[in-house]
C-alpha cells in the first residue's frame, strides 16, 4: 500500500515545499530566469561529485534512443517548462498561475494512459479530484483575483509549462529501470542547460549564472536550490522510478498542503478555515489514493 515509490514521492513534495519557503525569503532581489537557470548550473555542479561517488564517471551504454529521450525530457521538463512559466508569472500572476499547477496529475495521468498504458481505477480518480479540489481551495487568494480580466494566454502558458513538466517525467519513465539512477538526473540536466544556454544566447540574454550572488538573500537562494532543483529531482524521478507515474503525480501535487502548513508554523501566514479545509481535503485524496494502490 505504501512503497518506497511513494515515499519518496511525498518526499518531493516536502522538499518543494521547504524550498518555497526559502526562495520567499530570499525575496524579489532577482529575476526569475536568472534564479533558474542559477539553479540549473547548480544541480549540473553537483552531480558531477554525485556521480563520481554513486554510479562513476564512465557513462551507461545507452542507445541513442535512450539519450534522445533523456535530452527530449530536460528540454520539455526543464528548459520549456521554466519559460512556460515564468510567461505566465509575467501575464496573470502567482495565484492564477499556482491554481493551473493543479492540473499537474490529470497532465501525467492523460499522457501515462497514452505513453505508458497505465490506468486508475475509480476510487483512485476520486481520489486524485480531491486532491486537486484541496489544492485549489488553498490556492485560491483574493488577491490572485487582482487581475480583472487577465489575458486567457496567461493560461495557456501556465496550462503549457504543466503539460511540459509532465511529459518531461513521463517519458522517461520506461527507461528507468534499465539505466543508473544519477546518469538520469545528469542526462535530463544537460538537455535542460544546453537548450536554455541556446535560447538565452539567441536572444542575447544573459549567460552568467551568478549574476544572482551580488543580490540580497543570496544564501536562502541558494538552500533553496539545494533543496529544491537537486535534492528534490533527484526524490522527484525516483519516485516515478519506483511507482506508477499516475501515483507519483498526484502524491506530488501534495507540496501545496506542506506549503500551506510550513508558511503558517514558519512565516507566520494566516490559517482560515478555507485553507485548512483545503489541506483536509487534499489529505483525504492522497490516503485514499495510497490506500486503493495497496
Amino acid at each position: 500500500m505504501f512503497g518506497l515509490g511513494e515515499i519518496l514521492s511525498l518526499l518531493c513534495a516536502l522538499l518543494w515545499a521547504l524550498a518555497v519557503i526559502c526562495y520567499r525569503k530570499a525575496g524579489e532581489h532577482s529575476s526569475v530566469s536568472a534564479m533558474n537557470l542559477f539553479k540549473i548550473v547548480l544541480t549540473f555542479l553537483l552531480m558531477i561529485p554525485t556521480l563520481y561517488f554513486t554510479d562513476g564517471f564512465i557513462p551507461p551504454e545507452l542507445s541513442s534512443e535512450d539519450w534522445m529521450i533523456l535530452l527530449i525530457s530536460g528540454f520539455f521538463g526543464i528548459m520549456l517548462a521554466d519559460m512556460f512559466y515564468l510567461r505566465a508569472l509575467q501575464l496573470i500572476g502567482a495565484g492564477l498561475t499556482g491554481i493551473t499547477g493543479s492540473l499537474y496529475s490529470p497532465f501525467v495521468v492523460f499522457i501515462s494512459f497514452f505513453y505508458l498504458s497505465e490506468r486508475l481505477n475509480g476510487w483512485q480518480i476520486f481520489g486524485m479530484i480531491l486532491v486537486m479540489v484541496g489544492v485549489a481551495v488553498i490556492s485560491l487568494r483574493k488577491k490572485s483575483l487582482a487581475i480583472a480580466h487577465p489575458p486567457k494566454i496567461g493560461f495557456v502558458f501556465a496550462a503549457m509549462a504543466v503539460f511540459c513538466t509532465a511529459l518531461g517525467i513521463v517519458i522517461v519513465k520506461p527507461i528507468t529501470t534499465e539505466l543508473p539512477f544519477f546518469w538520469i538526473i545528469f542526462i535530463r540536466t544537460i538537455g535542460g542547460l544546453a537548450t536554455m544556454l541556446i535560447f538565452n544566447a539567441l536572444l542575447n540574454r544573459s549567460l552568467n549564472p551568478l549574476s544572482v550572488w551580488r543580490n540580497q538573500g543570496k544564501w536562502w537562494l541558494l538552500i533553496g536550490a539545494f533543496l529544491g532543483q537537486y535534492l528534490s529531482t533527484m526524490v522527484w524521478v525516483a519516485g516515478y522510478k519506483y511507482t506508477d507515474a499516475s501515483i507519483a503525480s498526484i502524491l506530488n501535487e501534495t507540496a501545496a498542503v506542506f506549503i500551506f502548513i510550513l508558511g503558517w508554523l514558519l512565516l507566520k501566514e494566516d490559517m482560515n478555515p478555507r485553507k485548512l479545509t483545503g489541506a483536509i481535503i487534499s489529505v483525504a485524496g492522497v490516503l485514499m489514493v495510497l490506500q486503493m494502490a495497496g
